[in-house]
């Protein structure tokens, strides 16, 4: 894939050949930026947590349902 097509290089042009009266694209794209930062440091605070206290349910074997009736 080249560069040039790469989203995120994509989305750098638009804001940066935004003009004043396109605040919508700017707005869009700092809102996206925004998001995917936050919900990043949501996976890796998840993750942490569950590497330093891992749940007492996750060591024990669960048991498929019995098919006989």
């Amino acid at each position: 894939m080249s560069r040039g097509s790469d989203p995120v290089d994509r989305l750098v042009r638009l804001v940066e050949g935004a003009t004043d009266d396109d605040v919508r694209a700017t707005t869009f794209v700092r809102g996206l930026a925004l998001g995917a930062l936050v919900g990043a440091a949501i996976a890796g605070s998840t993750i942490w947590q569950r590497r330093r206290h891992p749940s007492p349910d996750a060591e024990t074997e669960i048991e498929p349902p019995s098919t006989s009736r």
